[in-house]
């Protein structure tokens, strides 16, 4: 600051702004519509296969009125409208009168070996896992349905089945009735 300055003559103030060019509001233009195809001509109506169509109100009746009366009926010919404009001529192809034929099943033989094996290999895999079962209780002496669970991965409902299955079996008994005191044990 120098010795003649005074605090005020530092402070600068802003020179007004010059005004900007004036801006113009875009004029409302009209929409333009694309480029169509002119429409195609209307095809001719064919006259004589159209049912004729009446409907029976009350001529100069006020529109009042009308409203509080039943709905006009709408009368039809029973004839049957034939909606196909030009049917084409059927060409000359041999038609056959058999009845459809059912779809052609592999042989019951087949099918009968087919569940056979299924069922045979899933009563493997489950007296693999009852083996299992079997062996851990001869290794610990006692299990118990979470045991079972960990052990063959296996849910709780699952558990419980092979267990019983093998207490059916007369392999195992059931220590306790119920909750986490149950305790299986081999015979």
């Amino acid at each position: 600051m120098n010795e003649d300055q005074t605090p005020s003559d530092l402070i600068t103030t802003p020179e007004p702004a010059q005004p900007a060019e004036p801006v113009t509001e875009p004029q409302p233009t009209e929409p333009t519509t694309p480029n169509l195809p002119p429409e195609a001509p209307e095809a001719p109506r064919n006259d004589e296969n159209m049912p004729a169509v009446t409907m029976t109100t009350p001529e100069n009746t006020p529109p009042e009125t009308l409203l509080s009366e039943p709905a006009p009926v709408i009368e039809t010919p029973e004839t049957p409208v034939n909606t196909t404009p030009n049917p084409e001529p059927a060409q000359s192809q041999p038609v056959t009168q058999n009845p459809v034929s059912p779809v052609v099943s592999p042989q019951p033989d087949f099918l009968t070996n087919l569940l056979t094996k299924a069922r045979e290999t899933i009563q493997f895999r489950k007296r693999k896992k009852l083996d299992k079962i079997m062996e851990l209780i001869t290794k610990k002496g006692k299990v118990s349905n979470n045991d079972v669970q960990k052990h063959l991965y296996v849910s709780d409902a699952t558990a419980t089945r092979y267990l019983n299955n093998l207490e059916k079996e007369g392999k195992i008994k059931q220590d306790g009735k119920t909750g986490k005191s149950v305790f299986y044990s081999k015979i």
